[in-house]
């Protein structure tokens, strides 16, 4: 791997998943960040950042050449994309053939390597494969090509945000109400996405580029459960939630069954069941893995606590 400081940083989505990972790209100086976006593409962007537009077919060829004089390429694109079609595929053969130093691929949730993981929930599988693919590729490349993948469990602050997850977590503040998945006490790693796009700018930065390249990086602000939720919020607003109890193991069953009929809306649903239910995946990453996987302090990123996510969630309800 080079020891020249990554510059040149082009992401991939910056819409739900991409914009913290932007936000915090455009605040680290060392970078130039350009911006990949669909011909097609209504989105508006900074009129200061570049932009570099490729077909709806994202064929390799005008990837390849998006990707030109780029040392790394940031993958936010959203789930679908990658469960259903093999645009994350394109996106790694086409930073292999552009001469790219680094890529992330678009996680941020699961590790999806893990075999239960991925026996659970299809697009963790999807992503599994392609993470394996980008692994494979890196390893032909003999050092040109490094990677760094991010699992950072459940983003509370958007899975609390209606207007952008729909209640994610099934969590309804503004009505008051909670769905608890059987016992409601299985507890998973949780960050925010302002965390989550921090440690991707720290982790390219010239500090830590070469401690990260060719790792998993897990990340947690805190570790906490459905229940565990629901009773902050009660004690932010002072009012009891209206708690429905379901049983997930007929659900799990009805949305693999929708999935794997071609229904990807089932995809969601069952990431949010991966987390809130009493499902055989360990989503608590420290308690997995050991607290020397995990890497908010490695990377000097801060961490945030239930109670101030619960609280910013709270007033975002009441000015809505």
């Amino acid at each position: 791997m080079s020891a020249a400081p990554l510059k040149n940083i082009i992401i991939a989505g910056v819409g739900s998943i991409g914009a913290p990972i932007l936000a915090a790209l455009l605040a680290e100086p060392s970078f130039t960040v350009t911006i990949l976006t669909r011909e097609t593409s209504r989105a508006q962007f900074p009129a200061n950042i570049p932009v570099r537009e490729v077909s709806d077919t994202f064929t390799v060829e005008e990837l390849t050449a998006a990707f030109k004089g780029q040392d790394a390429v940031v993958v936010a694109i959203s789930t679908t994309p990658v469960a259903k079609d093999d645009l994350a595929f394109k996106l790694i053969d086409a930073a292999v053939a552009a001469g790219v130093r680094r890529f992330v691929p678009s996680e941020f949730a699961a590790n999806n390597l893990d075999p239960l993981a991925r026996k659970l929930v299809p697009v963790y599988d999807a992503k599994g494969r392609m993470l394996e693919y980008l692994i494979r590729k890196a390893g032909e490349s003999e050092g040109r090509l490094t990677w760094t993948s991010f699992s950072c469990g459940s983003w509370l602050d958007w899975a609390l945000n209606p207007s952008k997850s729909g209640n994610f977590l099934g969590i309804d503040i503004k009505a008051r109400r909670a769905a608890i998945w059987d016992s409601g006490r299985s507890t998973f790693s949780t960050t925010t996405s302002r965390t989550t796009g921090e440690a991707v700018a720290r982790a390219l930065s010239p500090a830590h580029f070469q401690s990260t390249a060719n790792r998993q990086i897990f990340l947690s602000d805190f570790v906490s459960s459905p229940r565990d939720i629901v009773e902050a919020l009660e004690k932010e607003i002072g009012e009891k939630f209206a708690i429905e109890q379901k049983e997930s193991r007929s659900e799990v069953e009805r949305l693999r069954e929708r999935f794997e009929g071609g229904d990807f809306n089932a995809t969601y649903p069952l990431i949010a069941l991966s987390f809130v239910a009493d499902v055989d995946v360990e989503l608590n990453f420290a308690a997995k893995y050991g607290e020397d996987a995990m890497w908010n302090d490695k990377l000097g990123v801060k961490k945030v606590t239930l109670e101030e996510v619960v609280k910013e969630a709270v007033e975002l309800s009441r000015q809505s």
